[in-house]
């Protein structure tokens, strides 16, 4: 499978922000960040905005027409999504060359300070009203996506690290690791099959709600960004992933850009998990059913978002070593947050 290329050269983004009537030099482009999209800061004559074009694998147009349609919907409810700017079209996007193009306006505003109370209670109070507005959001096209992080997808991944480094003749550690990782992805096919996932309370969710997606102003969420993964699903996913990567400790800071950094292992801290929670349910308050599922689509998360990574954005040569490096940790850590919870 081909690594993501994330790299937007400054001569093509001078070429695509002409759509936009924004008239600028090479001198004018930065690079941006992240590992799935390719971006660019522009300095241009009515403010800083940003350029994106999007991975192929997010890159069909009935699905922008859906994600900028529910940016807006959601910006009438006062939330902060982005903000696009039109360009020659009327829209925020831009088709051409065989590539996706989107204009933001570029948020000005300061990465999470992890462990921030105020900021987790923030992020919290957020993630419930994009949850709450989402339920009358009206797509303008469909984006019908399968279930997220499905554990049949990481059994597939590892069954296929697993017989490589056996294969290839893997320290025997990384084998056991692996091993018990595909252990637990078989359970979790079985513990959360089709049925239960889709039975759970569902809108319109972000799909990957981490601090590496948020930019926050005096304590507050400024900005909620990388939405490509936003469709109809479980409501609680995105709660698994603000309760393993808000609530999660780090042993180095976060690096938004790196995806080595993004999927660290991490302790999870009980005092985060409750400002976050409290956050979230001053706007929506999760059933028992969905808080009894919550545990296992963390752990469905913690795979996928190691064993998809590893296939997409990292060297063959390193995938099992991306993989099993401290894998356990956060699953001791779900464990731990289950019995709390009382699931």
């Amino acid at each position: 499978m081909a690594l993501t290329n994330t790299s937007l050269a400054p001569g093509e983004a001078v070429r695509v922000l002409r759509h936009w009537g924004i008239q600028v030099g090479p001198e004018a482009i930065a690079p941006g960040s992240g590992t799935a999209n390719a971006s660019a800061i522009v300095d241009a004559p009515r403010g800083p905005v940003l350029l994106r074009r999007r991975n192929p694998r997010y890159a069909r147009e009935q699905w922008v027409r859906h994600d900028h349609a529910l940016f807006r919907h959601l910006r009438d409810h006062g939330l902060p999504a982005p903000e696009g700017v039109l360009g020659d079209l009327g829209r925020s996007w831009l088709a051409d060359a065989g590539e996706i193009y989107e204009l933001f306006a570029y948020v000005e505003a300061e990465a999470h300070e992890e462990g921030d109370e105020r900021e987790l209670l923030s992020a919290g109070r957020t993630l419930a009203g994009i949850h709450r507005a989402a339920e009358s959001f009206e797509p303008p096209a469909p984006k019908p996506w399968p279930r997220f992080h499905d554990p049949r997808d990481a059994q597939e991944g590892l069954t296929e690290l697993l017989a490589l480094g056996r294969e290839r003749g893997e320290a025997a550690r990384r084998l056991s690791v692996l091993a018990r990782a595909l252990e637990l992805a078989e359970a979790l096919v079985d513990r959360l099959p089709d049925e239960r996932y889709l039975s759970l309370p569902q809108t319109v969710v972000h799909g990957d709600y981490h601090p590496g997606n948020l930019k926050f102003r005096e304590h507050r969420v400024a900005g909620v960004f990388d939405w490509d993964w936003c469709s109809r699903q479980p409501r609680m996913v995105d709660l698994a992933d603000g309760l393993l990567f808000f609530c999660g400790v780090r042993t180095e800071p976060l690096v938004p850009g790196d995806i080595w950094s993004l999927t660290a292992a991490m302790t999870i801290d009980s005092a985060r998990v409750e400002r976050f929670l409290e956050g979230y349910r001053a706007g929506v308050e999760p059933t028992e059913r969905e808080l009894s599922a919550l545990p296992d689509l963390m752990r469905c998360r913690w795979l996928y978002c190691r064993v998809d990574a590893a296939q997409r954005k990292v060297q063959p040569a390193r995938r099992a070593e991306f993989v099993v490096r401290d894998l356990e940790v956060p699953l001791r850590e779900i464990d731990a947050l289950a019995a709390e919870l009382g699931c």
